[in-house]
């Protein structure tokens, strides 16, 4: 059975080639465009696939990670064969802030975040 992968994807954010490859051929959308780096900007209100920061991550409508199931590949740049023998999957998240001390209006004052 193929998993369920939105196909609302905006960007991809990532600087290994081999990810983008892996992205691009398991959501059957070869001409995602693709930042190295993102900013608000590129990610505001946007499905986006790859790895951001938190406070990046709470503004995207959605992000889609590339996950393994067994050890990652880490050192020096992986391959696409290596990803897939690591078992690489997409897992897609919703991130919402949850608490700002900078100010501003927080999860804990417009509702109860730990009862729904």
């Amino acid at each position: 059975m193929k998993p369920y992968i939105s196909p609302y994807v905006d960007i991809i954010v990532s600087r290994h080639p081999a990810a983008i490859q892996f992205i691009r051929e398991t959501m059957e959308s070869p001409n995602l465009p693709v930042v190295a780096q993102a900013t608000a900007d590129d990610v505001r209100g946007k499905h986006v696939v790859g790895n951001l920061p938190l406070h990046l991550a709470a503004l995207a409508k959605s992000v889609t990670s590339v996950e393994f199931s067994g050890s990652p590949p880490r050192g020096s740049e992986y391959s696409l064969e290596e990803m897939k023998a690591a078992g690489a999957h997409l897992s897609t998240y919703k991130v919402e802030r949850a608490y700002n001390s900078g100010g501003g209006q927080t999860m804990f004052e417009t509702e109860d975040m730990y009862h729904h």
